[in-house]
């Protein structure tokens, strides 16, 4: 442990695609749940699958032993909808996604998105969906041979699960169609951020980034910019468990604040992980910025490591603690279905970890909830390692907070 010093609708069968990001999360916590068909986030805190994709209303969806007819049906694993039941895109000659590329802004950390993306055939002849290809490990895809009819299309249900880190999100899928080949590629993006969003640009200046880039000497030294995403203004509290160092103002309460960092006095032994910046905005009382760094690399990062435990983001944040309170986290799990969890262990005797809860996620995925609990007597900004033991080794991740 390491602490700061303070037409008839027709079951488009064995469809599924959810897909589960990772920096470098799919759960089955409901609480941050946005829907959109169009990819812009969605007010309110539980959705659906949207029924549509952009622009487009869908046709009401009926069971399938309904005798009413109708242009396609709604399920949990597709839509098809049927020739002439949709518009086609003026002068398209191949499938197209609509929309190919979803963007769903920024979120809530550990947000579970959802939408639809269907793909449109135009063609006068029916075009096999063979494949939907992940670009990573962290995509799941389930596609079983499905057929696009000629002048419809099917519609693909997609849940993007974002871990609780912060930071951009990516994932896509590749199509493989029957005839046609290479399809239209489906692309999921969301940036995560707190009430407070963190920026940083180095001592160059130059583009600003979701991380502290310290691998180029120009980012040893820089710029850290704090924005208040509801409008409320903040105060900047510590950093690292230090003073901030303002570059406009004196830390009074505004909806921007601008710090400087500077990790040139740094040893191998001390670069920080991550930058740990506290402010008094009720929602974000703890905002995290990854610092990207040879001495800051993760064990997963090392070449040759073996990881035991694939964690769907190696931090959580429990916001601000009250002093001698517990507060609950959870990650998920990757490929962790049927394996063994033998416990969860604190790295910093000022604190007690214990394991609260599994639960079994989608596909190969599990949810970990646990406890984390300051002996009396600790109080500020924290970073606290939790080991993940199993029979086949042990895997860190890393609780952050303040006390106060």
């Amino acid at each position: 442990m390491t602490s700061l010093p303070i037409s008839s609708g027709l079951r488009l069968t064995a469809m599924t695609l959810a897909i589960a990001l990772l920096l470098p999360g799919c759960g089955d916590a409901e609480k941050n749940t946005q829907t959109t068909s169009t990819g812009q986030p969605a007010g309110g805190s539980t959705a659906a699958v949207a029924p549509a994709a952009t622009g487009d209303t869908a046709p009401t969806p009926s069971g399938p032993s309904s005798p009413a007819a109708s242009d396609s049906e709604a399920s949990l694993e597709g839509i098809i909808y049927q020739s002439g039941s949709i518009p086609i895109r003026p002068g398209a000659t191949a499938v197209y996604g609509d929309p190919a590329d979803v963007d769903f802004g920024v979120v809530t950390p550990g947000s579970k998105l959802r939408t639809e993306i269907r793909l449109v055939n135009p063609t006068d002849q029916p075009v096999v969906l063979r494949a939907a290809v992940p670009t990573c490990q962290c995509t799941t895809v389930n596609v079983d041979g499905t057929i696009i009819p000629s002048m419809g299309a099917v519609g693909i249900p997609m849940t993007l699960q974002v871990p609780s880190t912060t930071g951009e999100k990516k994932a896509a899928v590749n199509t493989v169609l029957v005839p046609g080949g290479k399809g239209p590629r489906l692309t999921l993006r969301a940036i995560a951020a707190y009430a407070v969003r963190a920026t940083a640009s180095t001592s160059a200046g130059g583009p600003s980034t979701l991380w502290v880039d310290a691998l180029k000497p120009a980012g040893i030294s820089g710029r850290i910019q704090l924005d208040s995403t509801d409008g409320r203004p903040f105060r900047v509290l510590s950093v690292n468990g230090e003073t901030p160092m303002f570059l406009q103002g004196t830390g009074q309460p505004a909806t921007t604040q601008s710090i400087a960092y500077d990790l040139s006095g740094r040893t191998s032994a001390t670069m920080p992980k991550w930058m740990l910046i506290e402010t008094d905005h009720p929602d974000a009382p703890m905002v995290e910025m990854r610092v990207r760094h040879m001495a800051s690399r993760l064990p997963h990062q090392f070449q040759n490591y073996k990881v035991k435990v694939q964690f769907d983001g190696y931090i959580a944040n429990v916001g601000r603690i009250s002093p001698g309170s517990t507060a609950e986290f959870s990650v998920e799990l990757k490929q962790f279905k049927r394996r063994t969890l033998s416990g969860l262990r604190s790295g910093n005797p000022d604190f007690v970890v214990n394991l609260l809860q599994r639960k079994d996620g989608d596909g190969d995925r599990v949810r970990i909830t646990g406890s984390i609990t300051p002996k009396p007597g600790f109080n500020g900004p924290f970073i606290c390692p939790v080991q993940f033991n199993t029979p086949e080794g042990a895997e860190t991740m890393y609780v952050i907070g303040t006390i106060r």
